[in-house]
């Protein structure tokens, strides 16, 4: 450091030379003029004198006696320097400037003694006479102004003096003081945001602190032959009927035993589409096969009645108004594998028809093209797969899992060949289906039994083949079934017995499951707690009430496709590794559209 302020010294004593030698040459060559006065006093306001240079500096320097010097005479002064005195001054002023970057502090200390100096000099130097020059302030003002590099003005207004002072003071910052200020401004940001979030989660805890204060919804409920009371809490439900909801079932669409709200005369919803989804809410109608005869005859009679408006296209018409019933008939219950397939058929029609076709004749094809499904895909198929299981059936005792028109089908056509066959219905108590198929095959003279299926151990060693009808294949083999068949498969393949699935291609879905959660059916919770013993009846009749019990009823299970000896269908006696195979030969542009 003090060498740089040696440097600096040096150099700024060499500019102050090189001005006083072009003051003497300007004084010679130029003319002064003189205010009128006799002392400071009298001079008036003290004037500024500017010196132009040829970089653009420009040096005010402060008169006591009130004497002036044009510009026009210090620039040509200016040009009577020889080269190697601009030369010199240029370099003089790059290392001014060089020094002044690496020693900010002391420049400024410096810029302050310089500037304090001129003021000493003035007080203490005695009035010149009218025709003397003050040298002294003229070479420390252009020393001051060579170093800093601006224009400097000794004396001027007071707004540009408190503008100059701002800006030296700003200067006079380093940066160390800068990112100090930085940081600190940082840190007050950081504690006010702390201090914010500390108020929320006091607010937030305070909230639910009053919360677990509000006393829970509670009642006195009296036990039968007791003379005490004990109170029961219940669990708030934000659901009709104070249904409660598993979370792992959450995407389920949930169980009402009341239907949907609906128009007698309903605009939107034809008539036969009411009656058939009242009939599925209620029971009337049950199993899949009944279900997709019943919506593609409703579907028939829709189309009857259909009218394209003016300026409508049939197929895009028909469709937008064909929307709301499909969706009333899931509110009713929701769609199983065959409806939505059966179902996308009758929409791959509709939009297949070509504009151009007369209203009357798109109308018709649409009809045959439903009774061509059912035709083929039902009834025929029926048929096709009872006569290819006659040849894996002949004198067997056959068990089978609740009602099943399929299976029904497949030992009447067992007995016309020739075969002597006994069927062993297992059922579900809630609800017991397999009773209609016991009258049923009670009325073909079969030799029939009718077992609950937690009897199962027991009447599995006396079975030769299980026989079941699949609600819906999927691609991965997988049979979806009523709730129960898996365990039928799995006692068959622990006690080495056939198991036989009897299902129609048009079951067949082009999705993978592996459990029951993730496509199923909720049904009423309250028949599996319902008991007909008058010992245990009512024991869980209240069981909405009870905080930590969660009753949940699943129509459908799924079994694994490893469980499926085999899989018979109108198409031939298969595996389940030959799902596929069907699904993108026959089915791939109808399964493929909404």
């Amino acid at each position: 450091m003090p060498q740089n302020e040696n440097k600096l010294d040096n150099l700024c004593h060499l500019l102050e030379n090189i001005i006083m030698q072009h003051g003497s040459n300007e004084v010679n060559a130029t003319p002064r003029q003189q205010v009128k006065g006799k002392g400071p006093a009298a001079a008036g306001p003290q004037q500024p004198l500017q010196n132009a240079a040829g970089a653009g500096a420009a040096t005010a320097v402060p008169s006591t006696s009130g004497v002036l010097t044009s510009p026009s005479h210090a620039t040509d002064g200016r040009k009577e320097l020889s080269k190697e005195e601009l030369e010199q001054e240029r370099k003089a002023r790059k290392e001014a400037k060089k020094a002044r970057k690496k020693a900010p502090g002391k420049e400024n200390d410096m810029d302050s003694a310089n500037s304090s100096q001129p003021a000493q000099q003035n007080n203490a130097t005695p009035t010149p006479s009218a025709g003397a020059i003050p040298k002294t302030p003229v070479k420390v003002g252009a020393a001051a102004a060579v170093a800093n590099s601006v224009p400097v003005a000794a004396a001027g207004p007071s707004g540009e003096s408190s503008s100059q002072q701002g800006q030296d003071a700003a200067a006079a910052k380093s940066k160390a003081d800068l990112r100090k200020e930085r940081r600190e401004k940082q840190e007050a940001q950081r504690q006010a945001k702390l201090a914010a979030k500390a108020q929320q989660d006091e607010e937030k805890k305070a909230k639910e602190k009053q919360a677990a204060e509000k006393p829970k919804t509670a009642g006195k409920v009296k036990v039968a032959g007791e003379g005490t009371t004990r109170k029961r809490t219940k669990r708030a439900s934000g659901r009709p009927g104070g249904e409660r909801r598993v979370p792992l079932l959450g995407h389920l669409p949930p169980y009402s035993p009341s239907p949907p709200e609906h128009l007698v005369n309903s605009d939107s919803i034809h008539p036969a589409v009411l009656s058939v989804g009242l009939k599925m809410k209620y029971g009337v109608i049950e199993g899949a096969t009944g279900r997709v005869i019943s919506v593609l005859s409703a579907l028939k009679r829709f189309i009857s009645d259909y009218r394209t408006p003016e300026a409508c296209d049939l197929s895009r018409d028909m469709a937008d108004k064909l929307k709301p019933n499909v969706d009333f008939l899931a509110a009713c219950r929701p769609h199983a594998i065959a409806m939505d397939n059966a179902i996308r058929s009758v929409k791959h029609k509709i939009n297949s028809i070509d504009p151009a076709t007369p209203e009357a004749q798109a109308k018709d094809e649409l009809r045959g093209a439903i009774n061509e499904f059912v035709e083929e895909n039902i009834i025929l198929a029926s048929s096709t797969i009872a006569t290819h299981a006659t040849s894996l059936i002949h004198d067997d005792v056959l068990l089978t899992f609740g009602y099943s028109a399929l299976v029904c089908d497949v030992v009447e056509a067992v007995v016309k060949a020739g075969g002597q066959v006994s069927v062993v219905v297992a059922d579900y108590p809630h609800p017991p289906s397999g009773a209609a198929m016991v009258q049923r095959l009670d009325k073909l003279g079969i030799p029939t039994y009718y077992r609950l299926v937690t009897d199962l151990s027991h009447i599995m060693s006396k079975v030769t083949k299980v026989v079941v009808e699949a609600e819906a294949v999927m691609m991965n083999g997988s049979v979806q079934a009523l709730c129960g068949t898996a365990s039928l498969a799995l006692a068959a393949a622990t006690h080495h017995k056939p198991f036989i699935v009897l299902c129609q291609t048009y079951k067949f879905c082009n999705i993978d499951l592996t459990d029951s959660l993730v496509v199923n059916e909720l049904g009423d919770a309250d028949s599996v707690v319902s008991c007909a013993s008058q010992e245990h009846c009512g024991v869980l009749a209240d069981w909405r009430e009870t905080q930590n019990l969660n009753v949940v009823r699943l129509v459908y299970d799924v079994t694994p496709a490893g469980l499926v000896t085999v899989l018979v269908t109108e198409q031939s006696v298969l595996p389940t590794s030959a799902v596929p195979v069907i699904i993108h030969r026959k089915y791939a542009d109808i399964l493929g559209q909404d």
